[in-house]
């Protein structure tokens, strides 16, 4: 049951509802009931609300990470004479020994990094100046592990 107080026309109306069956609403006007028929005009909001996230704003330099993971293409290859660690892990096996030339593609040692062995490479080809690691051997990444020719 809830109470209103309406005026119409300068003259005040005490109002009781006191209940709503489909569209008839049983009313008490000063006193006086009331049956009146109602007519919806409007759809009902729902009370539950919208939840509406604001767009995601990149910060400056949160898309490094990105960017250092994408494939660099053939021209920005680094032209070092070393071969660089990709990742942090250990040496497991060492395919070349110094004064060794390969050619490009050779798997040049094999790595362990979070428990996956990882084949390193040969970019290019050349001849071993240096193996700068041994078996065993816990490196961080961009560590030198050869140094080439």
């Amino acid at each position: 049951m809830r109470k209103y107080k309406f005026t119409i026309n300068e003259k005040d109306y005490n109002v009781v509802v006191k209940g709503i069956d489909d569209e008839i609403a049983e009313l008490e006007v000063n006193g006086n009931p009331y049956e009146v028929k109602i007519h919806q005009l409007e759809q009902k909001v729902p009370k539950t609300p919208i939840l509406v996230r604001k767009e995601v704003q990149n910060k400056p330099g949160e898309n490094k990470v990105a960017e250092k993971l994408a494939p660099m293409p053939i021209t920005a290859k680094p032209s070092s004479k070393t071969i660089n660690a990709p990742l942090p892990g250990s040496v497991v096996k060492i395919n070349v020994e110094a004064g060794s030339s390969f050619n490009e593609g050779d798997v040049l040692m094999i790595m362990e990094s979070m428990k996956m062995e990882n084949n390193i490479l040969a970019e290019k080809s050349g001849t071993v100046v240096k193996v700068c690691v041994t078996p065993g051997a816990s490196v961080m990444q961009d560590e030198a592990l050869f140094e080439i020719n």
